[in-house]
């Protein structure tokens, strides 16, 4: 006996459906706790000593903005620790060098200060992707 004889005789259509709904309730179950984890680890930040009340106190208070602010910087300042970084690349720069160079000069926020100097109109395109100090 072979084909869906077999099958039918020994009762595999039976098992099929079964391991169907088996795979199909473990992925319903694994998808629920998937979704539930964040809960998980709200508890274990929090530690479990916390009221659950604690937790809708913060979600009920208002946002000030959803806009972050812009850093205050100095771009004076930042323009002195700078400038002298670029003297050896010539006139003008590529911002890749000095991003390289400010790393490695381990200022701080070095993206920000490129950012905020360009911004602020400190640092224009010269064209061809490369950049000068205002004078």
């Amino acid at each position: 006996m072979y084909g869906f004889e077999a099958i039918s005789a020994h009762n595999g259509w039976a098992m099929a459906i079964t391991g169907v709904l088996i795979v199909m309730a473990g992925l319903a179950i694994l998808a629920f706790v998937i979704s539930q984890l964040h809960k998980v680890a709200t508890l274990l930040e929090s530690g479990f000593n916390k009221q659950p009340n604690q937790t809708s106190e913060i979600k009920a208070r208002p946002q000030a903005s959803a806009v972050p602010k812009p850093p205050v910087l100095d771009l004076g300042e930042a323009r002195r620790h700078l400038e002298p970084l670029t003297a050896g690349l010539g006139d003008s720069f590529e911002l890749q060098h000095l991003y390289k160079l400010a790393n490695s000069s381990a200022l701080p926020h070095v993206h920000l200060l490129i950012r905020s100097l360009r911004e602020a109109g400190v640092i224009i395109p010269a064209g061809d992707g490369r950049f000068t100090w205002q004078h």
